[in-house]
């Protein structure tokens, strides 16, 4: 398969190209997680695969209290996932987690008496009178002797949502909140093996093309369970595509290239450990490769507009620039606010 190919699976895979998905719960399970690291980004994640894009506050509220969630599961990172599938996917990779964590929970003194604080951190969140945000659990313990700031109380926090005693509820402001894990999230019992099957499943009707690799990095998994359950599933054909001609303005952290170990076929720049190296912006992606970064900036002035900052990686075209705006124009409508479009060429 050419290079353009396989983009272009992928990208219709994930419905930047052809019909979107109808509705955000079959979005978020085609793509089975979806990092949300960044949670502005990663609502335009959505909007942009959904039919008819929906608004930004209609996508949180999905998340805040409907058949989305949002929480530490897979990797150590944020995924929004469907309610009813967070159960078994915890119960499959939070302990590979738990391990990834122990030298953090060393470094801040906490591993001892890591489960009294979860515990600790369970009674706040059960007794409070709605969602609590993360500050708040921390003068909750506080009051019971327990002084965690930063880091420290922000482990505790992900460790209990690992152990599946709290997870995310409304957004306050810029702040998370929890709430009880039972009171959001339905128990769901599989085996092992048949979770193994579920996960590459879903990975390949999302992703695919794939390696194993690929699979075990996204999934938080060993490649020894990756190839296993690579062996058991057979993705499904899409109609063929190519990325040829495609604009897109994606968020760091999108699903069409954090998802793979292997980020060759976007030319994506990487720092040391293969980490992606954008200083800090964006991707814009040009036929399926990386030309470029962007930023969204807020405004000096209240009373000013925000902006849309794009840094070409290489000479573009007249007519590229016109394809990377039209696709910018789209993001600028989801933002719904007033915003320049600006490009900060190289001297």
């Amino acid at each position: 398969m050419t290079p353009d190919r396989l983009r272009g699976e992928r990208m219709a895979r994930q419905r930047l190209l052809g019909e979107p998905f109808p509705d955000l719960v079959s979005c978020v399970g085609t793509l089975g997680a979806v990092q949300f690291q960044e949670f502005e980004d990663s609502l335009w994640a959505l909007a942009r695969r959904t039919k008819d894009r929906p608004a930004r506050d209609a996508i949180a509220a999905e998340i805040a209290g409907g058949a989305l969630v949002r929480h530490h599961v897979l990797r150590p990172t944020w995924h929004v996932v469907r309610t009813q599938d967070l159960d078994w996917m915890l119960d499959l990779t939070a302990d590979r987690i738990r391990a990834q964590m122990r030298p953090q929970l060393r470094a801040t003194g906490l591993l001892e008496d890591r489960d009294r604080l979860v515990g600790l951190v369970g009674e706040i969140v059960e007794a409070a009178d709605g969602p609590v945000t993360r500050k708040e659990v921390g003068d909750a313990l506080r009051e019971r002797g327990v002084d965690l700031k930063g880091q420290a109380l922000g482990h505790v926090t992900f460790s209990a949502e690992l152990d599946k005693v709290v997870t995310t509820g409304p957004r306050r402001g810029n702040w998370d909140t929890f709430v009880p894990y039972a009171a959001r999230i339905p128990t769901v019992e599989l085996d092992r093996d048949e979770a193994l099957v579920r996960l590459a499943a879903t990975y390949l009707a999302g992703h695919a093309p794939a390696t194993a690799h690929d699979f075990a990095w996204w999934a938080g998994l060993t490649v020894t369970d990756a190839k296993r359950g690579f062996e058991q599933v057979e993705p499904d054909e899409v109609t063929p595509a190519t990325s040829d001609d495609t604009a897109f303005l994606l968020g760091l952290y999108d699903e069409l290239v954090i998802a793979y170990q292997d980020r060759s076929m976007y030319e994506v720049p990487l720092g040391s450990g293969g980490t992606i190296d954008v200083w800090g912006g964006n991707l814009v992606l040009l036929d399926g490769r990386v030309a470029g970064t962007w930023r969204r900036r807020k405004p000096a002035r209240k009373a000013d507009p925000a902006t849309v900052e794009i840094v070409p990686a290489r000479e573009l075209s007249p007519t590229d620039r016109e394809r990377v705006e039209a696709d910018a124009a789209a993001f600028v409508d989801h933002l719904d606010i007033p915003v320049d479009l600006q490009w900060k060429d190289a001297p």
